[in-house]
């Protein structure tokens, strides 16, 4: 890849993920592939967006890692299953677990969304719930498309159940609203725990 964010490569993941733990941000590895038309746009529109740039570069470390160069050493410690298409996108724990996957190519504002989704599941993995609460209401001002907005409220409600102790009540507006404005939606099927 020829982008000019800053990023490590696949020969420095290892040094990647030590960054990400010194500095507990999570990682994210961009798998691509030669000749990928989806991660040649990514390289010409959304790593060459500014606010993606900068929220990568506030909020991730990034390595940009080519397929072809995939060891079976990395694939067993860091890879859950087969990587099938490119780009795929796997968001890190700093310790090396996987946090959320996202494959196919990215506009900014989808890129965005899914970098943020991420943060919040990790600051809910950390025990700081009000956190990632914090991040998914911003998605819901800022990202109003019904497919992420389905699975927003679905995190927001997990995200309220732990900010407010596990309290089932926190969580089931936002799963109430998911399941009524998506009812045919997974995400609605995924909430479909408690009573109407």
């Amino acid at each position: 890849m020829q982008t000019a964010i800053k990023h490590f490569t696949g020969q420095q993941v290892e040094e990647a993920f030590a960054l990400a733990k010194a500095e507990q941000r999570p990682l994210l590895i961009d798998f691509w592939a030669d000749d990928c038309k989806g991660c040649q746009r990514m390289d010409a529109v959304t790593y060459e967006d500014e606010q993606v740039r900068d929220y990568l570069e506030e909020h991730y470390v990034l390595v940009m890692f080519n397929l072809k160069e995939v060891t079976k050493a990395f694939a067993t410690k860091y890879l859950t299953r087969a990587l099938i298409w490119a780009p795929t996108f796997l968001v890190y724990t700093p310790d090396g677990s996987v946090l959320r996957e996202a494959t196919g190519y990215l506009p900014p504002h989808q890129f965005l969304a899914e970098l943020t989704i991420g943060r919040a599941l990790l600051a809910m993995r950390r025990g700081k719930a009000a956190d990632g609460l914090s991040l998914l209401n911003g998605l819901i001002t800022d990202a109003p498309h019904p497919a992420l907005h389905q699975e927003v409220l679905y995190w927001l409600g997990v995200a309220a159940f732990f900010a407010e102790g596990k309290s089932f009540d926190a969580l089931v507006p936002y799963w109430r609203e998911l399941r009524q404005t998506y009812p045919d939606s997974l995400w609605a099927e995924r909430a479909d725990t408690f009573p109407g």
